[in-house]
């Protein structure tokens, strides 16, 4: 059965660390979701995210999408069929709002993991990215996704991303209760 392992979070907590891991480590191929923001130093389209118009943006199959902090995020169909077509096991960022819809439509093929840390962390990875991360977490969407909303409530495995060495072994651990295969 193809699986979608979805990671969610608040802005700043390591969700594409934990993505590139799971690639590199455990065979996951990675969707590119969709956005209307400016690429960010060093970032590239159709590897950090596929950089879009609002026009061509709202050209895809989206599965899903939001506005978040002033720019349009969101995932197609051909994106993840894409993946799909390449391996069984698939991994996406999403928002937590994306990650709901993930679980309604895709059901047993979808798993959730809320990725969360300390706040002086997030604060630390956000000023690091050259993004002010008081601000950033201060956004509505921010502040919505610093919590594990009430329609996710038993529905995500928390994994807490404070320590690398840790982390990944909370990452093993969590394959295996998903059941979701690891090369390693």
């Amino acid at each position: 059965m193809k699986k979608i392992l979805i990671l969610c979070g608040p802005p700043g907590v390591g969700k594409t660390t934990i993505a590139n891991y799971l690639v590199q480590a455990a065979g996951f191929k990675r969707v590119i979701t969709h956005t209307t923001r400016k690429p960010r130093f060093n970032e590239q389209t159709g590897r950090d995210y596929y950089f879009e118009t609002e026009k061509s943006f709202f050209a895809q199959q989206l599965l899903e999408y939001v506005k978040y902090d002033h720019y349009w995020y969101g995932s197609s169909l051909e994106a993840l069929k894409l993946v799909w077509k390449a391996a069984d096991q698939a991994v996406i960022i999403l928002d937590t709002k994306g990650a709901e819809t993930y679980l309604q439509k895709f059901g047993r093929q979808a798993i959730c993991w809320y990725i969360t840390s300390s706040a002086p962390q997030l604060d630390q990875r956000l000023l690091q990215r050259g993004v002010d991360g008081r601000l950033h977490l201060q956004s509505r969407e921010g502040q919505r996704d610093l919590k594990l909303p009430a329609g996710l409530q038993g529905k995500c495995w928390i994994l807490k991303n404070n320590r690398w060495e840790t982390t990944r072994r909370l990452i093993a651990q969590l394959l295996v209760q998903a059941n979701v295969h690891s090369d390693n």
